[in-house]
């Protein structure tokens, strides 16, 4: 549950719109799955929602709100809220307590959304998928050498090895990312970080001279949005192999539109 401002104009179609609502107000506004994607801004408290939502007009290019008024009360019997805005006690915004939609798992790419297919796209898929999901928790549905069931990241991992002859190989090899490292002084310095070509896999590999060599399976959609609601699902197809220190970066965060690129266009594995 979060609490929705009230917008104006049509983002959910005017792209132009949803930029600005985007850039005044961050994370809070992203636009929905499902056949008919809505465009709306949510919020955890409704005092930043009551902030948020006195700006719009500003923001869309409409003639202020004026600000004057007492704070939003919360309207008796409801968890909604509302805040007068005009000289007229009738001139008021309200601000909704709802369920938030999940977010689209589709990225733009050059103003196209896009599915998420990377290389792993002809595995078959889980016993179960889902939002939220994590590779390293569910079942694969694919039996190990020993006959046992093998968690999603371990069968993963094990058809990137079998691909490139033994080694673990990234699936992002050489994607460069800001990151802070130490200097000879020991003084952190900002740098410029680059995704090896091969990495280790914990409790079989020996360990790598950089502990963040280990292999990890992250979900290219994340499995978590920017407001820590269940976004990406352990879909075989969202699923990229890269270091734990790339993984770190990207974690939580809208997907970059190059890792979207690159993760598509791989060749797929074989099962």
């Amino acid at each position: 549950m979060r609490y929705r401002i009230q917008l104006m104009g049509n983002p959910s179609m005017d792209l132009t719109l949803r930029a600005k609502y985007i850039a005044a107000f961050g994370d809070a506004c992203y636009l929905s799955e499902g056949p008919t994607p809505t465009f709306n801004c949510f919020y955890e408290t409704p005092q930043k929602a009551c902030d948020d939502g006195v700006l719009v007009p500003e923001v869309f290019g409409a003639a202020p709100y004026d600000k004057n008024y007492p704070a939003c009360e919360r309207i008796a019997g409801t968890e909604n809220y509302v805040r007068q805005v005009g000289p007229d006690p009738a001139i008021t915004i309200t601000i909704y307590y709802e369920p938030a939609p999940r977010q689209t798992p589709l990225v733009e790419v050059d103003g196209v959304p896009t599915e998420v297919s990377g290389p792993y796209r002809d595995l078959p898929e889980p016993p179960t998928v889902g939002p939220g999901h994590e590779f390293n928790n569910c079942d694969s549905g694919v039996l190990g050498a020993d006959g046992k069931s093998l968690l999603q990241h371990r069968y993963i991992l094990q058809v990137n090895r079998k691909a490139h002859g033994g080694e673990i190989h990234s699936d992002l090899a050489g994607f460069k990312w800001p990151c802070d490292v130490y200097n000879a002084n020991c003084e952190k310095v900002s740098a410029e970080c680059e995704e090896p070509l091969v990495l280790y896999q914990r409790q079989i590999d020996p360990p790598p001279f950089d502990p963040g060599q280990f292999a990890e399976v992250n979900h290219v959609v994340p499995m978590k949005d920017q407001r820590l609601c269940d976004w990406g699902t352990n879909s075989n197809k969202n699923a990229a192999v890269i270091s734990n220190k790339l993984n770190r970066y990207l974690s939580n965060t809208n997907p970059p539109v190059e890792e979207v690129q690159r993760v598509n266009a791989a060749k797929a594995y074989v099962p």
